[in-house]
Formats: C-alpha cells, structure tokens, sequence
C-alpha cells in the first residue's frame, strides 16, 4: 500500500489523479479499467477539496492505494462529517435544467466501481472504493 498526504484543495486534483495513475501503471492493472478509476478519483476529491472542510480552513486527504487483484483506494479527511452513499439517487429523466444540485457525481462513481464504502471514525470521513480487474466481483 501506498500513500499520499495532500491538500484538500481542487487545484491539486491532477496531483491525486497522477499519484493513483503511476500506482495502476506499475501494477500493470488493466488499462481499460484504468480510466473509471481516475474518473471517480477527480470527483471524490474534488467533493472533499469543495465541500469537506469550512470556508477559510486548511484540510487534507489522506490518499491510499493497495493493487493486488483489485485497486483499492482510500480517501480519508477530518471535514465535516458527510456520507456521500446516503444521498438520494439523480432522477436523470427529469431535464438537466430542473435537476436538483448534487448526487451525480457519487451516481457516476457507485457505476463505475465494483464497489463503494463509507463510514466514520475517529473523526474522520473515509471513503473507500475498489475496481477488480475480474468483472464477476462487482458488488450490487
């Protein structure tokens, strides 16, 4: 397993994205897989980045990443206490322009990954989400 401390700051998106990339590249993890992953890795820190920590205030991310069949990468920070997985569903048949704000981006990555965990401890939001590289693990 490998980690990263990073600042809870969008900028540094491309920084996590990179860091998660190198760790799928030299495991040799599939690269059609490959794109889904970062994907989810752009909208769960930028959710943390945007929304984790109070106006004004310096927070990090916590980045960890173990590949052995499967990727599993852990997002921990100490922001407000928030479960992404209890938020309602998008209803993508209603037009884009009367959609309520939120929801599509943990839609998109609870579709894109096998499977996708939150729970709190020790103050601390921790995400965790996993891409198998054999399709028969996903979890519904």
């Amino acid at each position: 397993m490998v980690v990263l401390n990073i600042r809870a700051n969008t900028d540094f998106a491309r920084k996590a994205m990179d860091f998660v990339d190198a760790e799928l590249q030299q495991h040799d993890f599939p690269a059609d897989l490959r794109p889904d992953i970062l994907i989810a890795i752009e909208e769960i820190f930028v959710n943390i980045a945007s929304y984790a920590y109070k106006p004004a205030e310096e927070g990090y991310v916590r980045l960890s990443v173990d590949i052995n069949e499967k990727a599993v990468i852990q997002f921990e920070d100490s922001g407000l206490p928030f479960n992404p997985l209890e938020s309602a569903a998008p209803d993508l048949d209603v037009p884009i322009m009367d959609r309520k704000i939120g929801g599509l981006g943990i839609h998109f990555v609870k579709s894109m990954m096998d499977k996708v965990e939150y729970r709190y401890a020790d103050k601390k939001n921790i995400l965790t989400i996993s891409k198998s590289i054999c399709a028969s693990d996903k979890v519904e």
